[in-house]
């Protein structure tokens, strides 16, 4: 290395660097290539070449912001050392590149492939879910990816990459240490130097901007098809790492006060905008508003009736809206489906069972922006709104019973927090390994557990039943005792699903087996002496993930799951079951069936009497009867549909009156459930 230090060394260092990078944005471009290749559906992605191309290039563009942000240091660093213009300073700079470029990209492939994993179990680039695999099963979690022998080729593949990018580092170091020279600057001007390194710096932080339009290259920009994947393709997956964790980091901080978020005022502000609402109207103050009574029925003061509430793993109402001969997912269920009250229109409280749970068990909605209730402090405090209590109070026996482990989320403590008066998991009950899958007990044994909790620990006392299954669940494993009856899968799911998943035929095979079980226990109680005495209502936590290529039309079926009810004849009501409906009106209802001048708290509403139902989920969408909103949490704005009760169909349009008045809706309702869940003591 020559000992005189000037503007060459560092001009040239610059340009030293560009090789290790333009190699890095090349190993990102056949990650995409990969991504696409592996996770496309290519029928689905006819005459979307133009799409297809517009993807790679922004992915280039979010390849490239990314690693300019890794390069800002080394610039910043370089930049110092022309101003200090010692040697030594200079080796311990680019020493510290080698190290630094070795260890951040070797992350940023970790990321990446961290994220292929993601993806294929959740259908999208990293969220805050990503925290849940940390804080669930995590044993059932590691079992589940090393089962996949794919798994160790990502490994050996991931260490291959490390590997060249190590060697890569260290022939750039060397580059630099003996200082390599690409170009002779020697007669420039001090004022052209100046414009260069400024130049260098300028174009270092624009391309990290990734854009010159207000805002910075961002996840909002990724919107450029129609088609669910083509949006995904383009993105980088450490910015929806990056926004993951800034809002882990928010609502571990409790900073996410959604009435602020929201802009409102304050609580009386919240309360005003509530008051604007039917179900509201009459409320006198803010801590009565979600605070009924049920009517007083004196038959069910003499004769109580036993409330069986089961939450189906990953039953989704998309294959059960296309169930068919030749595509028969429901079996004997589509019988008492026939027979009995099912609402097509219901709206899952989010994507992932633990928003299901939590809403169904606290009568609250999933608020967006903030941990799970389970994951917090919040966990061990008894909500007067617990769907558990009103049945207490009336003297129910009262059972949680989950086909898994109690240990998931720590859902045993939970529970018993609510107030149930016992919770029965996989532990309670002794099978052998054929009757059990990665997640727990197959589905035929966790309805055994509940006939026996109904059946054989009855003593007088009307019970009430909750019960949450695990059967539909990746891996999926089909029974070896199984034999499925025919499912030939209909273009419209085909299309909606990648090939790597196509090519799963287990996926409904398992979803089969569990509602045809789910089917025998409804004829068992229905042919049993608890037939006239027992109400039994069944939903889905969440939609099958399989089911990822949602256009934005299909928005509502991505989150939409059956409600199902049996109620004795005697007690039967008219109910128009097209009307909108979601988790959260699953309690009310029930409690407005079953029990005699009840006092419950809830944000629901009862399906038998409500006309003007206004359902939500954790994700933003909101829908009427007949209008439909997305309210994107980035930059606050809403995306305005038409609801099509018939097809499940979200149609674009301009943003009306109506519209505003569901935006409005939805921040009230999420800044009054943040305000209510603070309040509990």
């Amino acid at each position: 290395m020559k000992e005189k230090f000037n503007f060459d060394v560092i001009l040239n260092s610059f340009l030293i660097l560009i090789p290790i990078n333009t190699a890095v944005l090349f190993m990102l471009t056949v990650y995409r290539f990969f991504f696409f290749l592996y996770f496309a559906n290519f029928k689905d992605l006819s005459g979307m070449f133009f799409y297809i191309i517009k993807a790679f290039w922004l992915g280039f563009r979010f390849d490239l912001s990314i690693v300019a942000y890794i390069n800002t240091v080394v610039t910043l660093l370089l930049v110092i050392c022309l101003f200090i213009q010692k040697f030594s300073f200079f080796k311990a700079v680019i020493k510290f590149i080698k190290y630094y470029y070795t260890i951040i990209f070797s992350l940023l492939f970790l990321a990446i492939f961290v994220d292929i994993g993601f993806f294929s179990y959740f259908k999208d680039h990293y969220n805050m879910m990503i925290f849940g695999l940390i804080e669930d099963d995590t044993v059932a979690l590691i079992k589940t990816v090393l089962a996949d022998y794919r798994v160790y080729f990502l490994f050996i593949l991931f260490f291959a990459v490390v590997y060249a990018i190590y060697f890569a580092a260290n022939r750039t170091y060397k580059q630099l240490y003996f200082h390599n020279k690409i170009i002779n600057c020697f007669c420039w001007k001090t004022y052209s130097k100046i414009f260069v390194i400024l130049f260098i710096i300028v174009l270092n932080f624009g391309l990290a901007r990734g854009s010159l339009s207000m805002f910075p290259l961002g996840l909002f920009y990724s919107q450029i098809s129609p088609n669910y994947f083509i949006n995904k393709l383009s993105v980088n997956p450490v910015h929806p790492l990056a926004d993951a964790v800034y809002y882990k980091i928010q609502s571990s901080k409790n900073n996410n006060n959604l009435m602020e978020f929201f802009d409102l005022k304050n609580e009386e502000t919240v309360f005003q905008n509530l008051k604007n609402f039917n179900q509201y109207k009459n409320a006198t103050n803010f801590e009565t508003a979600f605070n009924h009574i049920t009517t007083k029925n004196i038959n069910l003061e003499q004769k109580p009736l036993n409330v069986i509430l089961i939450v189906m793993e990953g039953f989704g109402e998309l294959p059960v809206f296309k169930n068919s001969k030749n595509f028969n997912v429901l079996g004997e269920l589509k019988t008492h489906f026939d027979r009995d009250i099912l609402f097509e229109n219901f709206l899952a409280a989010g994507f992932i069972t633990i928003h299901a749970l939590e809403t169904i068990s606290l009568n609250i909605p999933q608020r967006p922006l903030v941990n799970q209730i389970t994951q917090t402090q919040n966990a061990l405090k008894c909500f007067s709104s617990s769907s558990v209590l009103p049945y207490k109070k009336a003297g129910y026996k009262t059972s949680f019973i989950y086909g898994g482990s109690l240990t998931w989320r720590d859902l045993e403590n939970f529970y018993k927090v609510c107030g149930f008066d016992q919770t029965i998991g996989e532990g309670n009950v002794a099978v052998s390994e054929e009757d059990r899958h990665s997640w727990g007990i197959n589905d035929d044994k966790f309805f055994e557990l509940i006939k026996e909790q109904l059946f054989k620990n009855n003593d007088g006392k009307p019970q009430f039943i909750m019960g949450m299954s695990t059967q539909t669940h990746p891996p999926y494993k089909i029974p070896s005792k199984y034999t499925p009856i025919p499912l030939e899968i209909p273009q419209q799911i085909k299309e909606m699903m990648s090939s790597k998943d196509l090519a799963d035929k287990a996926i409904f095979e398992v979803y089969q087996f569990a509602n045809r079980e789910l089917a025998k226990f409804i004829s068992d109680i229905k042919n049993s002496e608890f037939a006239d005495n027992t109400v039994i209502a069944v939903t889905g936590d969440h939609n099958l993930r399989e089911l990822a290529n949602y256009s934005s039309r299909d928005m509502f079926l991505r989150y939409a799951v059956p409600f199902y009810l049996y109620i004795p004849k005697n007690l039967r009501k008219q109910v128009d079951t097209s009307k909108v409906g979601s988790h959260l009106d699953i309690m009310p209802t029930l409690y407005n069936l079953t029990l005699s001048s009840a006092q419950y708290t809830a944000f629901g509403n009862d399906l038998f009497s409500t006309d003007d139902n206004i359902i939500t989920n954790i994700e933003g969408l909101v829908v009427n009867d007949k209008y439909a909103i997305k309210y994107n949490f980035t930059d606050k704005s809403i995306r305005a549909f038409n609801f099509d009760k018939e097809t499940k169909k979200l149609i674009p349009v301009d943003v009306t009156e109506e519209h505003k008045k569901l935006e409005k809706y939805y921040k009230t309702i999420m800044a009054a459930t943040d305000i209510f869940v603070r309040s509990q003591k």
